[in-house]
């Protein structure tokens, strides 16, 4: 018959039992290890190029230039399109104050109202909207706003219903303001419609 001792096998079962412990923890840390990486990678998307062609809106890239007021004729040429940068040219002080002015006055609009708008977009066509993408728009807009206030000054220049610097501003401003609304709502419903 043998002895065994009731502390020596005490000690031998928990022995076990930590090594079979150590052994679950150690493959639950394996498991929650492949998790992480699963999820950081889940997570990690390269948008190499993103182009949207319709009405009066296209995005070229996510760090490029978000165009507004391209004309419904201008759409067959918009992969074409290249919009180059005219050197400044001397304008009169008074123009000047004004086109600083508007800018000023859009930009205030598109922070107060931009975000509101582009979330309003997002629910109503069931669009995802992180900050970071709507930052994005709203800075691609802003770049174009010098570019569409040369458009609009000309075209105040030869509305003869705009008389006073006054009536002009007034009228850059809304047609600029449309132009925003009306592009935010196409770029929607154009991704909409690719979804479909």
């Amino acid at each position: 018959m043998r002895y065994t001792d009731p502390w020596s096998e005490y000690l031998s079962q928990l022995q076990q039992y930590v090594e079979q412990q150590t052994k679950k923890l150690e493959q639950l840390e394996a498991r929650v290890h492949k998790l992480e990486n699963d999820q950081t990678n889940k997570h990690h998307t390269t948008i190499e190029k993103l182009e949207y062609n319709f009405d009066q809106l296209k995005i070229e890239r996510l760090d490029g230039t978000l165009h507004i007021g391209i004309s419904p004729d201008d759409l067959s040429k918009i992969d074409d399109v290249a919009f180059p940068q005219s050197p400044p040219t001397s304008i009169p002080n008074n123009q000047s104050a004004m086109k600083h002015q508007l800018i000023a006055d859009l930009d205030i609009y598109l922070n107060e109202q931009g975000p509101h708008l582009l979330q309003q977009y997002a629910n109503n066509y069931n669009y995802p909207m992180n900050d970071s993408f709507q930052a994005l728009m709203l800075d691609d807009v802003r770049k174009q706003l010098p570019e569409r206030i040369k458009y609009y000054e000309e075209e105040a220049h030869n509305n003869r219903h705009v008389t006073t610097e006054k009536d002009s501003r007034h009228y850059i401003f809304d047609q600029i303001k449309r132009e925003i609304d009306y592009s935010l709502k196409k770029f929607f419903e154009q991704d909409q419609s690719k979804g479909e």
